[in-house]
């Protein structure tokens, strides 16, 4: 999208300018080719290399860069159909394309490796030094194109499109126009244009010619040649390149001058460089004729006739010199021809060439003139800082032409102690009803059919310090404040703008002014601001615009130092400060001269700025910025990630907006202001996509942008994979855990069980067997008494308490066994010996013989070890009916072998059981719990051997060889 070109009727002298030389960042002065590409960018062809400029900062390529040039010679550039940017080098050209390059030299067809004319062929392919051709991938020699001739003889170097079927072409002496067959002009070096020899021609979208000359710069516009003047620095500049940008604005490319742009200059200023007597400009008012008037501070009265704008124009009014001071504080002019000047030492009028003087001493009531008002009847009023007053038929017979002249008329003053609202008045203006509106430091009076009503923050307005007054022809009423925006009187009720809440409403107002530039007036309201001058959209039927706040305007738009303005300070204290003369254009003091703007041709730029990311770095890395449908794969473990952007707007860079936004981050958009780099830290792993747009000097946004999408891929812990694997192995776990614990209850409900079994067991063959004999003798006790036989009776008693005191030391022997596996005595052999020695004690001969050295074994080993053996010894005293008992206990270094035998009466091994005997059985199952083996040896007669054979621990085993 294009924009407008420089206005071709304002004189070169008044365009905008700025340059950059090595001094401010331009790698080097000397610019031979100039290039602005689709993605906005401008580029520049140095004797340095090729540099890449976004509005703000100069950025190389050369032969030490990445990618690197052939030669940093750079001669010519050309963007290609399919977005390729051709660099033409003194040793090669350059194709760049997507941030690679390609070189071509005469080992790829070319016929000489200087590039001297970049061209495009047309057809999509490009032309190179007007004889080689690149086209479909290949080079093709020898073109012979028809050369562009001048009409009088000699080939062109140079040509230029014009509007209207206009064509201009040049050697490097003459230019000759033409529309179709007919020469318009003729222009010659050293005759119509500066300098010897032309350099660069171009046309712009306005149609006007621009003549880049070895001596200045000149421009053909409307049949005329205009130059610059002799004391500009383009004037003797020598250039080499011209260019126009998508917005309009005109750049050349100097030999030794470095690089320029030429903007439309939006505001003029008039200061003492142009004429005025001096830069501190307080007040300005259109006479009679169309002359302005100006105050300033200081400088006294200075006059600029219809129409002035350019430098010298302004002229020093002649009786400076005989006002009652040389700063001005307010002007009013009338209908005819006559001016009325406040200072700070009374109030002059001049007539003619007659000026007449007024004081306190005529009636005024102060002479501190802060403003000035011409009713309509031809009546003045006059605020000082000690009321107001009303002046009917002032100097109406004036005579002598001298300070203190008599006044005439009457006057009448309003202060504060008759019903106005501050002795203080500022702004005076008269409503579209007749009503007299006038700013105090204390409110806002109004003087209606002779009464007076004061207004105040109790009655809406946002301050009480009223600074500036616009009456509007729909019947409102704008009132400028001090530090609290502006207020909008509908005839009900006062609103403030912003409704408070935006920072319109912490500004200072110090004049507004209507324009007409859309035909009627209302179209725009300006306002002269502390941070400027601004313009509201502000249509004449503002109350009742539906969807737009009472106060508001529909758009706001502030101008500073980067639209042209010399300062951002406007005056103040001064009435009025501005003024709309009539031919619509408007005027606004400020300490840095008199602003002239002009509402009709007021360019707005309406191109949307191009938006490109600069930079991409992670960890303070720079990242190869790859195509946009591009992803970005970034490894695990990075934590900062920084992006340099740049909107592409080059009529006011410094005013360029941005906002921006992380998506998979951000739940809205940043708004970055002038700031060109976003910042994130400590992102999560996942895929994301940074947009950022921008918006040019005028509020038009890109709505498109650019766009960065890359994914941070997770660390090895942050994958679903691991987080499964994880829920996985914890699953396990508790699984695991579960069945430890059920094999841990397992083995603890196997244990009870054992010993529940071997307690039943040793009921059944002990305590049981004793009872049932107990019982026996008992019954054939009682049968024995019945029958009266006492010595028998005696006889059973006694076997029965025989029997008593045997099933008392089974139940003992149980007990004993039940608590011996919690003693504190750990040794096996130790509890077997006095297990052996036990039995001994009930009359049973008892030898018990240890051999090997101890060794520890697991405590559960040795506690069926242990059970064996009082299993194997209470068999032996019950059933064996033996007389000797002998055990043994073998460490061995391959096992722990028990061996217990008696001489009792033995048994067939092969005979079953007998019906409620477990001993053996018992003995096996504690055996296989421990990985041994039990083996049974009896004779009837001669006597039974059991041994257990018990393997040892392989670590046991293991030492007990090294030991050997």
């Amino acid at each position: 999208m294009a924009g407008f070109a420089l206005e071709p009727t304002t004189p070169l002298a008044v365009y905008g300018r700025q340059a950059w030389g090595m001094e401010n960042g331009l790698p080097q002065n000397t610019v031979q080719a100039l290039l602005q590409t689709r993605d906005g960018f401008v580029w520049l062809g140095t004797e340095m290399g090729l540099v890449r400029f976004d509005g703000v900062g100069f950025q190389l390529f050369d032969r030490n860069t990445t990618p690197a040039l052939p030669d940093n010679d750079v001669r010519g550039l050309l963007e290609s159909g399919d977005g390729a940017l051709w660099i033409g080098t003194s040793d090669g050209l350059v194709r760049w394309k997507d941030g690679a390059a390609t070189t071509f030299t005469t080992k790829d067809g070319l016929p000489g490796n200087r590039i001297d004319s970049l061209e495009s062929d047309g057809r999509g392919g490009i032309l190179v030094n007007r004889s080689v051709e690149f086209q479909n991938g290949r080079w093709v020699c020898c073109i012979k194109a028809q050369p562009v001739v001048l009409r009088s003889g000699g080939r062109a170097e140079f040509q230029a499109h014009l509007a209207g079927n206009v064509t201009a072409v040049a050697n490097k002496n003459l230019i000759e126009v033409w529309r179709g067959n007919n020469q318009i002009a003729r222009l010659a070096v050293g005759r119509d244009l500066p300098g010897s020899r032309i350099q660069a021609l171009s046309a712009d979208r306005e149609g006007s010619l621009w003549i880049g000359t070895n001596s200045g710069l000149a421009r053909w516009a409307a049949g005329k040649m205009q130059a610059l003047p002799i004391t500009d620095s383009l004037a003797k500049a020598s250039i080499l390149t011209l260019m126009e940008d998508r917005e309009g604005n005109l750049w050349a490319g100097t030999e030794a001058d470095g690089l320029h742009i030429l903007r439309d200059q939006r505001f003029h200023t008039i200061g003492a460089r142009e004429g005025l007597s001096s830069d501190l400009t307080t007040a300005v008012v259109e006479g009679a004729a169309g002359k302005l008037w100006v105050g300033t501070s200081g400088g006294g009265l200075n006059a600029l006739p219809r129409g002035a704008s350019a430098a010298g124009a302004a002229t020093i009014y002649p009786v400076r010199n005989v006002l009652l001071s040389d700063v001005i504080l307010s002007l009013a002019a009338t209908p005819d021809g006559d001016l009325w000047v406040g200072t700070p030492d009374g109030l002059n009028r001049i007539r003619g060439g007659a000026v007449f003087a007024f004081t306190s001493a005529d009636g005024l009531p102060d002479d501190f003139i802060r403003s000035l008002l011409l009713d309509t009847d031809g009546s003045l009023w006059i605020g000082t800082r000690r009321g107001l007053t009303h002046w009917i038929e002032p100097g109406a017979r004036l005579s002598g032409g001298a300070k203190g002249t008599r006044a005439t008329g009457t006057m009448e003053t309003f202060t504060q102690a008759n019903g106005l609202g501050s002795d203080l008045v500022g702004a005076m203006t008269r409503d579209s009803k007749g009503d007299l509106w006038v700013a105090t430091f204390a409110g806002l009076s109004r003087l209606q059919g002779g009464k007076i009503t004061n207004y105040t923050i109790a009655n809406g307005l946002s301050s009480n310090v009223i600074t500036a007054l616009l009456a509007r022809k729909n019947g409102t009423l704008l009132i400028g404040t001090q530090d609290h925006g502006w207020n909008l009187w509908d005839g009900r009720k006062f609103t403030a703008a912003g409704n408070g809440t935006s920072a319109l409403h912490e500004t200072s107002v110090h004049a507004m002014l209507d324009d007409e530039s859309q035909g009627r007036e209302g179209a725009h309201v300006w306002f002269a601001t502390d941070n400027g001058l601004a313009r509201g959209d502000c249509p004449e039927m503002l109350v009742d615009t539906v969807g737009v706040e009472p106060g508001n305007c529909l758009r706001w738009f502030e101008f500073g130092t980067a639209d042209g303005l010399r300062s951002r300070e406007t005056a103040t204290n001064s009435h009025p400060s501005a003024w709309r003369s009539r031919d619509g254009h408007l005027w606004f003091a400020t300490p840095k001269g008199l602003v002239e703007v002009d509402p009709a041709h007021f360019p707005v730029n309406t191109v949307p700025p191009p938006v490109a990311l600069e930079r991409f770095a992670i960890d303070d890395v720079p990242q190869a910025l790859r195509a946009a449908d591009s992803v970005v794969q970034i490894q695990a473990g990075h934590v900062h990630f920084e992006f340099d952007y740049a909107g592409l707007s080059f009529v006011a860079p410094q005013k360029v907006r941005y906002r921006y936004m992380l998506e998979g981050v951000d739940h809205g958009w940043t708004e970055a202001g002038g700031r060109r780099t976003a910042y994130y830290t400590n992102i999560p792993s996942g895929s994301y996509t940074f947009r950022v747009q921008a918006a040019n000097n005028d509020g038009i946004w890109n709505m498109e942008g650019a766009t960065l999408t890359f994914e941070l891929r997770p660390h090895f812990y942050q994958t679903l994979w691991f987080y499964a694997l994880l829920i996985l192995v914890l699953v396990a776990l508790v699984v695991l855990i579960q069945r430890l614990r059920l094999n841990r209850a397992e083995r603890e409900f196997k244990a009870v069980l054992g010993e529940r079994n071997r307690i039943a067991r040793e009921i059944h063959d002990t305590l049981a067997q004793g009872y049932v004999g107990i019982s026996v003798q008992l019954e054939v006790l009682a049968e024995l008494l019945r029958l009266s036989k006492v010595e028998a009776a005696a006889k059973h008693l006694d076997l029965t308490r025989g029997y008593v005191r045997e099933g008392l030391a089974d139940a003992r022997q149980s007990i004993w066994a039940l608590r011996s596996q919690d003693s504190g005595e750990t040794a096996l052999p130790v509890k077997l010996r006095r297990m052996v020695e036990t039995e001994g004690d009930h009359g049973l001969e008892s030898t018990c013989s240890i051999f090997g050295a101890y060794r520890p074994l697991p405590p559960g080993t040795e506690q069926e070890i242990l059970r064996v053996a009082q299993e194997a010894i209470q068999n032996v005293k019950k059933h064996a009916g033996a007389r000797s008992l002998f055990v043994q206990l073998d460490y061995g270094p391959q096992e722990v072998a028990l061996e217990v035998r008696d001489d009792g009466q033995g048994f067939a091994p092969d005979d079953a059981p007998a019906q409620g005997h477990y001993g053996i059985t018992g003995m096996r199952e504690r055996a296989k719990v421990i990985g041994g083996k039990l083996e049974v040896t009896s004779e009837p007669g001669v006597g039974t051997t059991i041994r257990l054979h018990v393997p040892a621990r392989k670590e046991t085993q293991a030492a007990v060889q090294e030991k050997q």
